[in-house]
């Protein structure tokens, strides 16, 4: 994890975006704080120190987190980020995991699909599951088509 998040709730958000990442990409992961640490977050093989609750990858990190944070923000109606959707369908998600303890991370990436698809497989291998609020793997490939580094392999030959 890098040493600087960014928290959704921030005035100067997407200033702090503009400035330091311009229109690049890469992929996003949206983490839980609380008292200026991650939250831990007990998963089936083990617990998550750092707190992921969703990783996402983007070409433009401006466009997509725009989007994330729209979806997400108290008072704001839209199913247009499948984080936002599932957070507000449950009181519950909104109450353990406040607006304001809701961070970004963004780590740059000249191919953020394949950066993603790395991420979530080293994920799913140390907790035996993806983050919280990822439902499934990106398409194509399936787990069974990841090699040893991380990398999509053909299924054709």
């Amino acid at each position: 994890m890098t040493d600087e998040l960014l928290q959704i709730s921030d005035n100067n958000f997407w200033y702090t975006i503009v400035e330091k990442y311009h229109n690049k990409g890469g992929i996003y992961k949206v983490i839980a704080v609380r008292n200026g640490q991650p939250r831990v977050i007990n998963r089936l093989l083990g617990t998550d120190n750092e707190g992921v609750l969703y990783i996402g990858n983007t070409s433009s990190f401006l466009n997509r987190i725009v989007i994330l944070k729209k979806s997400t923000a108290p008072g704001y109606i839209s199913s247009t980020h499948e984080f936002g959707t599932q957070y507000k369908e449950h009181p519950a998600i909104q109450l353990q995991f406040p607006f304001d303890e809701l961070f970004i991370e963004l780590l740059t990436n000249d191919n953020p699909e394949e950066f993603e698809r790395r991420e979530l497989k080293e994920y799913y291998d140390k907790f035996g599951e993806l983050p919280p609020f990822n439902n499934h793997l990106p398409q194509p490939p399936s787990l069974a088509e990841w090699s040893d580094d991380g990398s999509s392999e053909s299924v054709v030959g």
